[in-house]
């Protein structure tokens, strides 16, 4: 389940990293706001990719579960 969180999450982020880019780009934000977004963006992605990608770091438990998840 948590794996499964996790990468939704991870999608998510890469998503609003690109898009607040895009925004940026067009002039629909300022770059004050483009930088918050693209750091919490960025914080949200390096949290929850590792549980996506490399579950076996976090245990057996996660290794398992891991196996299991839909997005892999």
């Amino acid at each position: 389940m948590i794996i499964n969180l996790a990468s939704i999450l991870a999608i998510l982020s890469l998503l609003v990293c690109l898009s607040s880019g895009i925004l940026a780009f067009t002039q629909t934000i300022r770059f004050e706001q483009y930088k918050l977004i693209l750091n919490l963006a960025s914080l949200v992605w390096f949290l929850t990719a590792p549980f996506w990608l490399v579950p076996q770091l976090f245990g057996s438990k996660f290794a398992e579960a891991g196996k299991s998840a839909w997005l892999r």
